[in-house]
Formats: structure tokens, C-alpha cells, sequence
């Protein structure tokens, strides 16, 4: 499971070796481990559906190491976009973030993010729980932040940005439909 999750990395890590990323290397480094970011966090979305639906409960073992990949991929493209426009700058994002609005969300999102990798162990969910369960639902804020942020971001070429902020909706409203059973 690690291996197949890490191996989109790998090969961008290659693809940068040899040169083979266009003639805006950086950029690319950039958005692709931005959307990386985002199909994993489709698919830990997509687990406990998919585990009801399949009846394959097996399925939810996974959804622990996905989810601290889709950290890993917003890491990177988070380090990318400070090393490659930012030049490590700090003050200059916050100017960033202050004046783009897609800026704000993406850091926002990787925050959300943050905070859930960072209580993913066991002696978090003990030391939380019931609320891990209530904290580990951000996950929503943070696919909803990136589904915006993707959008904001995109000058030209709309269908990609427009079919993950589709997906994420989607997403969204299952949950909230689930969430308004339960508490029928």
C-alpha cells in the first residue's frame, strides 16, 4: 500500500532528475503534487463509502495510511510552492496569503490537514475520544478548501479544476446527507 501510494512522488522526484518535467519544471513539481494531494483525498473519502457499498470492511484499515499520504503530497506541494515562488521568504507569504485568496485556502487546508496527521496515532484517538472521531471530520473542511483553492488558482483550461470541485461536492453532500440521518 505505501509503495503504491509513494510511487506518484517517485516518479515526479525522477521525472525532475532527468529533466523530464517541461519547459516549467518547477511549476509542474507544483501542481502535480497539488493534485496528487487532492485524488488522495478523494480517496480517503472514497474508502468508507466504498467499504458499505463493497461490503469489504477490509477496506478501512487503509484509510489511516492514505490519509497521512494526502499530508505527505500537500507537504511537498506546500515545500514546493515556498522553495520555488517563495525562495523561503516568510514575509512574502504572508503577503500571499493576505492578497490571494487561493494562497489562504491552499495554507488553510494544509493546516486542517496538519492538525489531523498530527492526531492520527492511537494515543491520540485515546487521549481525544469521542471528539477524534468530530475532529477527524475537518477532513471535509480541508477537501472543501482545496476544491476552492484549485479553482481560484486555474487562469485557463477549467475542466479539471471544475470536475474535482464536482467530485468534492459530491463528496460533501453524501456526508452531509449521512450526518442528517444519523441524527434523525
Amino acid at each position: 500500500m505505501h509503495l503504491a501510494l509513494a510511487a506518484p512522488l517517485c516518479v515526479l522526484g525522477l521525472a525532475w532528475q532527468r529533466h523530464a518535467l517541461g519547459v516549467d519544471p518547477q511549476k509542474a513539481l507544483i501542481l502535480e503534487s497539488g493534485i496528487w494531494t487532492f485524488n488522495l483525498l478523494v480517496l480517503v473519502l472514497l474508502l468508507p463509502i466504498g467499504a458499505r457499498w463493497a461490503g469489504w470492511p477490509q477496506l478501512l484499515r487503509y484509510r489511516r495510511a492514505v490519509g497521512l499520504w494526502v499530508f505527505t503530497y500537500a507537504t511537498a506541494h506546500f515545500t514546493f510552492f515556498l522553495s520555488f515562488y517563495l525562495g523561503w521568504d516568510f514575509a512574502r507569504l504572508a503577503e500571499e496569503i493576505a492578497e490571494r485568496p487561493y494562497v489562504l485556502l491552499g495554507f488553510a487546508a494544509w493546516l486542517v490537514l496538519l492538525l489531523l496527521a498530527a492526531t492520527s496515532t492511537r494515543q491520540a484517538m485515546r487521549w481525544l475520544g469521542r471528539n477524534w472521531k468530530r475532529l477527524h471530520a475537518g477532513v471535509y473542511f480541508a477537501l472543501a478548501f482545496a476544491g476552492v483553492h484549485y479553482l481560484l488558482m486555474i487562469r485557463s483550461e477549467w475542466a479539471w479544476p471544475v470536475s474535482y470541485a464536482a467530485i468534492a461536492l459530491v463528496l460533501l453532500t453524501l456526508r452531509l446527507r449521512r450526518a442528517r440521518r444519523a441524527q434523525s
